[in-house]
């Protein structure tokens, strides 16, 4: 009974990865897709070819629209490296940003996007541990630079600007500020601190280290 329970575990632990990742790319390309693909089917749902094979065409339809949006993606990066459509660009950010409320939206998602996908200076830079949510207790925490200019005068000089995550979604969070010497730095990679955070603890960095150590 034992080894039947063991055997369970590991099949599960290598199936729910492979499980949440599909269902991840899965809900991704319904998701970039089902609007195009919904109204082309809307034209041609009356064909008789389509009522015959309808998941088939579908399945063809959502794989022609991932290919197109993907050479759309390449095109325009290569049309924003260009004068003109830079100019462009910049006149579309200037309207955009004149737009009541939109202007918000807009510019918080083009600075995180920006953060996250563009240069290392406007991404995390370290991995400390914070107190949080009171003294004694600890929380891993992302330095993201330091805190704004009116804080830095009301408060103290020092304040940087930390977000801990939470568990197990990283992506929501505590923004807190904190003095520099209330924080403690850590050399965890920003990775292996996700890592730890997603997996509620179960993986930490020094397991991930050893497992290479083995492999070499």
């Amino acid at each position: 009974m034992k080894n039947i329970k063991t055997l369970f575990i590991t099949g599960l632990v290598i199936l729910l990865p492979l499980a949440v990742t599909l269902g991840l790319v899965v809900f991704a390309i319904n998701f970039l897709t089902h609007p195009f693909v919904g109204m082309f089917e809307h034209y041609i749902e009356e064909f008789s070819w389509f009522k015959q094979h309808p998941r088939s065409i579908h399945f063809l339809l959502q794989l022609l629209f991932l290919t197109c949006l993907f050479f759309f993606i390449v095109l325009l990066g290569f049309l924003t490296r260009a004068l003109f459509f830079k100019t462009l660009l910049t006149i579309n950010d200037y309207i955009i940003h004149r737009i009541p409320f939109i202007k918000t939206v807009y510019k918080a998602s083009q600075q995180v996007i920006r953060g996250i996908l563009g240069t290392s200076s406007r991404s995390f830079k370290q991995v400390v541990m914070v107190p949080f949510p009171n003294k004694g207790v600890y929380s891993i925490g992302l330095v993201s630079g330091n805190a704004p200019r009116v804080c830095l005068e009301a408060v103290d000089p020092s304040l940087i600007t930390v977000f801990v995550p939470t568990t197990p979604n990283p992506t929501s969070g505590f923004l807190m500020l904190y003095k520099k010497e209330d924080v403690i730095y850590t050399d965890m990679k920003i990775e292996d601190a996700l890592k730890y955070v997603i997996s509620c603890g179960v993986i930490s960095s020094d397991e991930a280290h050893d497992r290479k150590s083995q492999e070499a």
